[in-house]
């Protein structure tokens, strides 16, 4: 990923030094934020193939600037970096449309390997307009949109949950490992279970009638996750 620009968003110039330069030992370019209000000024006037975000920050927090970024329906990937491991706040920062999670202090060959597996993952052909829609009964995915389109209605998606749910629609009744979900997602082999079954829940609340019976996304206990055809949802 020699030709990527990494914008790093951190209160401490330590870990913004630190980062940056294994970031560039990769060849890839980086730029420098100190708050989530100068990151939003950056993105007004820039572009970047990934973000990486701090939550814990004084002037605009990384939640909050994770949102605004989101509703500018700006979709460049963002990886949460953050001191903070609590669960609920993971949730949070994947259900405002982070693309992964990595919790301070990190191993920074697996930082890289995570920057380096998302902006291939949104590279991919699955996010491009060459395949923009693909249909499984009542539910319609549109790439090019990330909209799910169920008996009429319109639920936006993120990239994350977007990709998710067309790795399952493109191999339907196909078993899946979890880890076998992970690679085909997030493009790499830093496994996380937990990002996994949360990103699993969200599309349950979108495209099932009762997230907590599925007739969609199936758990296959001790093996992973299925995807069938509902039938007489209605």
């Amino acid at each position: 990923m020699t030709d990527s620009r990494i914008l790093v968003v951190d209160d401490d110039p330590d870990i913004r030094h630190l980062i940056g330069i294994h970031l560039q030992e990769e060849g890839m370019a980086c730029n420098e934020a100190r708050s989530g209000k100068e990151a939003l000024q950056w993105l007004q006037r820039d572009t970047f193939d990934l973000i990486l975000l701090d939550l814990m920050m004084d002037d605009t927090d990384g939640m909050e600037a994770l949102k605004l970024v989101r509703s500018a329906h700006n979709y460049t990937p963002v990886i949460i970096v953050s001191a903070s491991g609590d669960t609920e706040k993971k949730i949070n920062a994947l259900g405002l449309g982070a693309d992964d999670y990595v919790t301070k202090p990190f191993i920074p060959s697996e930082l890289i390997a995570r920057v380096t597996a998302n902006i291939r993952r949104s590279r991919s052909p699955l996010t491009s307009q060459t395949a923009n829609r693909l249909q499984l009964g009542s539910i319609i995915l549109h790439i090019d949109s990330l909209t799910i389109e169920k008996n009429g209605a319109n639920e936006n998606v993120s990239q994350t949950e977007c990709d998710l749910l067309a790795a399952f629609m493109r191999k339907p009744g196909h078993t899946f490992t979890k880890d076998e979900l992970y690679q085909a997602v997030w493009n790499h082999d830093q496994y996380d279970a937990n990002s996994l079954s949360v990103y699993i829940n969200f599309l349950r609340k979108k495209i099932e009638v009762d997230p907590r019976s599925p007739k969609y996304i199936q758990t296959i206990r001790g093996i992973g996750y299925r995807f069938m055809e509902a039938q007489a949802e209605l």
